[in-house]
């Protein structure tokens, strides 16, 4: 029985595979290809599916072309003359071999050497670059990050010709053994947030990472917040720009996504397409969303306080049609907005849920079909259907998805404040929402700023974005360790 403890490779090549086969059983995809070489019995081990099948072959043709020419060369010698179209490294550690092997990698096992000869052959399955799915603009780039951290990095490098962009590898999971790579730019990003985002992913104990959330919620700060407080994106441009504004970004093998920190709370009313175009097109847009975003939280509460407790500061032609269609209503107005938008929300989730091709169909006529019906048999009103509706509109102008499922619990504590205490509910609560946002920290960075501090060079891109011969520094608001400004250097920041 083999044991950890043992640690070596055998000089007996059957009991080196013996001891391989033994870790892994029972493993029907573990392969094994024996033949002769330079007069002994050798074995190529690997996993099938994670290595290239062409390029096994070629290097074990290799191996018997150099063995024809009657070559005397010693064992390493002789492998690194003809595998240089691989990498190639050696090991004595049985556990040095599992882990190549489960990265991908072909192990060459010799008879009388009690070394493992390690090929880099590694072909995972995945998908290519594609368009952005969940970030989709008109205009700028067309290409998204898959499932392969080192294709995405690579994405990265095409844009950043630089030998300033560091990459600094973590393996996270105890079985999974992930890899998560840290990108920064050196002498932009802060070097204390380069330590302190280090020092974080020191201290993850779990047995694996299947996702960019598991590590997000390791590392993040105000872990009990509804609000995002780490960026995801899957624009490998959007990575670049944050990259040199002094920002990390960190790649999990398995994510098509990139997480960037710091995150501020305006960052998630920004759209990538804002920079696509002209400065005068992107402001109204930009304050648009700015509207629908607090529209979307306050618009339902703000009708059940009006409706409930101040009807005297809705003029009264209107008070009077609502009052008409709110006749026969047997709930009061608190439970008649509660249950609409519980129903709207059931039908957005269940359209999220359902097939691409029938599930915007079955979201959009479900809620016609049940707002229309709702109306007809007097259980609702007229009135406060297009409320909801317009809410659920005003949700998604949002580009971030963590902050759109924000909005929709904030809504619902909204109402509820809105009936139970009307207006004064309302801003009691509008405050606390302030307040705690003004408490949110993302790796030291206030989620409110440039506002909460206020910094009069960044708002150039906050509520506004100003022309880009306007926006000559890197935002203070990262304490970038270069501001661009000494140089002339103008900061992309799209």
């Amino acid at each position: 029985m083999f044991h950890k403890s043992d640690g070596y490779l055998s000089k007996r090549v059957e009991q080196s595979w013996d001891m391989i086969r033994e870790r892994f059983s029972p493993c029907p995809d573990l392969k094994k290809m024996p033949f002769e070489w330079n007069g002994a019995l050798s074995f190529l081990v690997w996993l099938d599916g994670l290595v290239s099948p062409e390029r096994i072959q070629m290097g074990v043709a290799l191996l018997r072309m150099e063995e024809s020419s009657k070559s005397r060369m010693s064992i390493p010698r002789h492998l690194k003359s003809q595998t240089l179209s691989m990498a190639m490294s050696e090991t004595q550690q049985i556990e040095d071999v599992i882990t190549a092997l489960l990265a991908g990698k072909a192990v060459l096992l010799h008879d009388g050497q009690p070394m493992a000869y390690i090929w880099d052959v590694e072909a995972f399955p995945g998908r290519q670059v594609e368009r952005p799915e969940t970030e989709p603009t008109l205009q700028g780039p067309q290409e998204a990050f898959v499932e392969n951290r080192a294709l995405n990095i690579a994405l990265l490098r095409k844009r950043l010709r630089t030998p300033d962009l560091k990459i600094v590898d973590f393996v996270v999971g105890e079985r999974t053994k992930t890899k998560v790579s840290l990108v920064y730019m050196d002498g932009v990003t802060k070097p204390e947030l380069v330590k302190e985002v280090s020092a974080r992913f020191e201290k993850i104990c779990i047995d694996g990472v299947i996702d960019l959330n598991v590590v997000r919620e390791w590392i993040a700060d105000a872990p009990r917040t509804i609000f995002p407080t780490t960026e995801d994106t899957e624009r490998p441009e959007r990575v670049v720009s944050a990259l040199l504004q002094g920002r990390i970004g960190l790649f999990v093998d398995g994510s098509p996504y990139c997480m960037l920190i710091p995150a501020t709370f305006m960052l998630f009313i920004t759209s990538t397409e804002d920079y696509y175009m002209h400065f005068t097109l992107a402001l109204p847009l930009r304050m648009l969303r700015h509207i629908m975003f607090w529209s979307s939280v306050l618009l339902p509460a703000i009708y059940v306080s009006l409706l409930t407790y101040n009807q005297d500061l809705i003029p009264t032609p209107l008070m009077a049609k609502i009052s008409t269609q709110h006749t026969g209503i047997p709930f009061p107005t608190v439970m008649e907005a509660l249950s609409m938008m519980f129903a709207f929300e059931a039908l957005r989730e269940a359209g999220t849920r359902l097939p691409k091709a029938i599930g915007q169909s079955v979201s959009i006529v479900g809620t016609l079909v049940i707002g229309e019906a709702a109306v007809q048999a007097g259980i609702v009103s007229a009135g406060m259907v297009i409320i909801v509706a317009a809410t659920g509109i005003a949700s998604f102008t949002a580009p971030a998805l963590g902050m759109v499922q924000a909005t929709r619990l904030l809504q619902f504590a909204f109402v509820i404040c809105a009936g139970t205490f009307g207006l004064y509910g309302v801003a009691l609560l509008g405050i606390l929402l302030i307040v705690h946002l003004a408490s949110i920290r993302s790796f030291g960075v206030p989620y409110l700023s440039p506002v909460a501090p206020t910094m009069v060079s960044d708002l150039k891109d906050a509520f506004i974005r100003a022309p880009w011969w306007d926006m000559r520094k890197r935002p203070q608001q990262y304490e970038p360790a270069e501001d661009g400004s000494a140089s002339g250097k103008r900061v992309f920041k799209g």
